[in-house]
């Protein structure tokens, strides 16, 4: 008599059922679905680190030069492109105008170490524009830096002693001619950037004149 033996499918040989796949392939879902989302969080994290230390270098740098320029104030006034008189230190709305000592001049070329800038905010840029004459012709062009991208807002305002004052100088004077008992003293800024919020420095004015320029 010959004997039979039953019939085993293979699902049944290796021990799985369809059920048990279909949950093996839910969790391997669901496993890759939290690793890209992790991946995905990690990349933003990694970007906005970057973002915020390329803010935190353009930050120290504009506020390395607005130092470098108040601390080195002088009390020298221009002529503009069109021959009028500004003074030696304006403020107007978002622009900040002075003059200052310490110009490098690395190539010894035959030039003033006194120099005027302007720094102002143009569609959220705060840009530093200087001039390489004092008084200037309707040829002069100013030399354009991007200090700091990304600024929501800023203001400068002068300290003398009636107080801080947002406008500067408060009146009209002539040409050279300081009024010495209201001379501003000190510079303050408060700078609105996207990455780190409203930040203000302060910087001593020194009272030198164009008569100190050795």
């Amino acid at each position: 008599m010959s004997s039979h033996k039953p019939f085993l499918s293979p699902l049944n040989s290796t021990g799985f059922t369809l059920v048990e796949l279909l949950v093996v392939v839910l969790i391997m879902a669901i496993m890759g679905t939290a690793a890209y989302d992790m991946l995905g969080t990690s990349m933003r994290l990694e970007s906005r680190s970057a973002e915020q230390s390329q803010e935190m270098e353009q930050l120290t740098r504009a506020f390395y030069w607005l130092q470098q320029d108040a601390e080195q104030y002088i009390d020298r006034p221009i002529r503009d492109e069109l021959g009028e008189f500004e003074p030696s230190l304006a403020l107007q709305g978002k622009s900040l105008s002075l003059t200052h000592l310490g110009w490098a001049n690395p190539l010894q070329e035959q030039r003033s170490t006194v120099q005027r800038v302007t720094y102002q905010l143009i569609n959220g840029e705060l840009r530093r524009m200087s001039w390489r004459v004092l008084d200037r012709t309707q040829d002069s062009k100013p030399l354009q830096q991007i200090l700091l991208s990304s600024v929501q807002d800023i203001e400068f305002a002068v300290l003398s002693n009636t107080g801080w004052q947002p406008l500067w100088p408060q009146t009209s004077s002539l040409p050279g001619a300081q009024d010495v008992a209201n001379y501003p003293v000190a510079l303050r800024i408060r700078l609105t950037s996207r990455q780190f919020g409203t930040l203000e420095r302060l910087f001593e004015l020194p009272s030198l004149t164009a008569g100190d320029i050795p």
